[in-house]
């Protein structure tokens, strides 16, 4: 995958085949990306606020772009399958993406870019704060303009399916026990309100 993303033009590290001394297994060496995670990035005060959406507009632009290369060439390799804000690096004017993880199953392309855009979204706002959930899903909504059928399955995927009474009461006694918690359902309701 790594090698897949980097013909198709997006940030990931070098890979280096190593020989290490008294490791029977293969063992895989990337090259050290000096910038900091975006989740640390997002936690921090050191940045302003507006300067942390900025960067976030610029992530999910990039994200849109390789969604719609995805989706266009059917091509599940350019889906990120562990999407986490450890797992995107901040360098000087542009993202790096690390720790790829196998390709589950899903029906189609395009549901897989939805799991990875709304997972992330998740996290994001939970690093950022919930009280900027909104300006968040106002960036993703700009940012994914064309793109609307995409939104609309990452909707439909999280609030169609069957028990939405248990699932959503579940998800009510997941954010009583962690207030600043985000969850999918914020997230999908945030777009739906949105689209």
């Amino acid at each position: 995958m790594i090698n897949h993303w980097k013909k198709a033009g997006f940030s990931v590290p070098e890979i280096y085949d190593r020989v290490i001394p008294d490791v029977d297994e293969p063992y895989l060496v990337l090259s050290c990306i000096e910038g900091m995670p975006l989740r640390e990035y997002l936690s921090t005060d050191t940045f302003p606020i507006d300067e942390k959406l900025q960067t976030l507009e610029r992530l999910f632009n990039e994200m849109r772009e390789r969604h719609k290369l995805a989706v266009r060439n059917d091509d599940y390799w350019l889906v990120h399958y562990d999407p986490s804000p450890t797992n995107v690096i901040c360098s000087v004017g542009q993202f790096w993406y690390v720790d790829f993880e196998a390709k589950p199953k899903y029906p189609s392309v395009m549901e897989a870019a939805g799991t990875e855009l709304l997972t992330l979204c998740k996290w994001i706002v939970r690093d950022l704060g919930i009280e900027f959930l909104d300006r968040v899903m106002g960036i993703v909504a700009t940012s994914y303009r064309g793109q609307e059928p995409l939104l609309r399955l990452l909707v439909k995927r999280t609030s169609g399916r069957p028990f939405q009474f248990f699932h959503r009461w579940r998800d009510s006694k997941r954010k009583l026990s962690n207030p600043r918690a985000a969850t999918k359902y914020d997230i999908a309701n945030a777009i739906e309100k949105l689209l």
